[in-house]
């Protein structure tokens, strides 16, 4: 097993989209870590990430990666129908895991996952990338500081409009990842459950208390509207409505058929475009985030209000400097051009986390928490309900 001399040696199973942008990169140039493997079903999947990032073994069979003995962490970058299978293997193999959100499709499995690894002693830890964003990173350090006061309400608009034309809105490269989420049966939800697992641990650790309650409303607008079941086998609009253990109120917000224009950003006019962004209001100021698609090293804007005494009463609205990252040609393909971006963080302090046999910042624990709000979610939709969220 690796220590603080040697390089963790980690395999990537599953070679799409989050792996392309969010873990093959950032392992491959991390001067303590060694691409060990690579493992995708689609064997030219596997080939073009084998022969980019020249990696020594590329199979179609993750059994075969749990197998080798040079492979001391893996990321698991699979649909969630396949998380619990693969990383309960992983566990009982002793191999350190980096799962992608969601967790798994359920709270069992979620269970099952996390007792497994802490039965083996490994690191598990959640790709909830948005704890390594510098303006996420920012917005906490503000709440911590008391710029904003106590924090009682917080919202978000996340969505997209390419479920209303996919063949024109969907971008370039981007169809397979859309289409097996729209029509895969095995992957347990929809839009909500992609989406929402991010903003309850962002708030989590925002404000530092459970989500208590939620109360929920889902759509389904391709198939009860547009008249596209093919498309349609998931949720794909949602809006809820979360009660916080210290009295905060969240409203979440997102979908693929609709998409505001962002306040200061101004996007969600382009094709294929998402607008990602909200507000927190506190007792003593307001702050609004406005964030850029998941796949660019772009920080996103924040804007402040605030009764601080230290600011000039008649300052208004500023905005909060936050560094610009470094820019080169290549993008995620020339990974050192990037060092601020959200997965090379998350990459580095999952690293770190195996060489010094410290818990990682997003545990198993985080992972349940999230699943079990999404969960609640589905929950109040069936029964028209507000429901309690169950905690650990």
């Amino acid at each position: 097993m690796a220590d603080k001399k040697q390089r963790v040696r980690i395999a990537v199973i599953g070679c799409g989209t989050a792996a392309w942008i969010g873990h093959l990169p950032w392992i491959w140039e991390h001067p303590q870590a060694e691409l060990t493997a690579v493992c995708d079903p689609n064997v030219e999947r596997a080939a073009q990430a084998q022969a980019r990032f020249q990696v020594r073994t590329a199979c179609t069979d993750y059994r075969e990666v749990l197998a080798q003995p040079d492979v001391d962490a893996v990321s698991i970058c699979v649909p969630p129908a396949l998380h619990h299978e693969i990383s309960v293997a992983a566990a009982t193999r002793g191999k350190h895991i980096l799962l992608e959100k969601p967790m798994a499709r359920t709270v069992a499995e979620s269970e099952e996952i996390a007792a497994t690894a802490k039965k083996h002693g490994i690191c598990l830890m959640l790709g909830h990338e948005k704890r390594f964003s510098l303006a996420c990173e920012k917005i906490r350090q503000m709440i911590e500081e008391g710029r904003l006061g106590q924090v009682f309400y917080l919202t978000v608009h996340w969505g997209a409009s390419v479920k209303l034309a996919p063949d024109r809105l969907i971008p370039e490269g981007y169809r397979e990842s859309y289409l097996w989420r729209w029509q895969d049966q095995s992957v347990g939800g929809g839009i909500l459950q992609d989406h929402l697992p991010h903003y309850v641990d962002l708030w989590r650790w925002w404000t530092g208390s459970e989500v208590e309650t939620v109360c929920a409303e889902v759509q389904n607008v391709s198939r009860d509207y547009l008249q596209r079941p093919e498309i349609g086998l998931w949720e794909d609009f949602g809006s809820v409505l979360m009660r916080f253990a210290n009295g905060a109120v969240g409203v979440f917000n997102t979908g693929t058929v609709g998409r505001g224009l962002s306040p200061i950003l101004h996007l969600g006019s382009g094709i294929g475009e998402w607008s990602e962004f909200g507000y927190l209001f506190g007792t003593q100021g307001q702050v609004t985030f406005d964030f850029l698609p998941w796949d660019s090293p772009e920080h996103g804007r924040l804007m402040v209000w605030s009764l601080d005494g230290g600011r000039s009463s008649d300052r208004g609205w500023y905005q909060v400097e936050l560094p610009e990252p470094k820019r080169c040609p290549g993008g995620p393909q020339s990974p050192g051009t990037n060092e601020t971006f959200m997965f090379r963080r998350q990459m580095d302090h999952f690293i770190q986390c195996i060489l010094t046999r410290t818990q990682p910042e997003v545990s198993g624990r985080d992972g349940l928490a999230t699943l079990s709000v999404v969960e609640a979610v589905y929950e109040s939709h069936r029964t028209g309900q507000k429901v309690r969220v169950r905690h650990w």
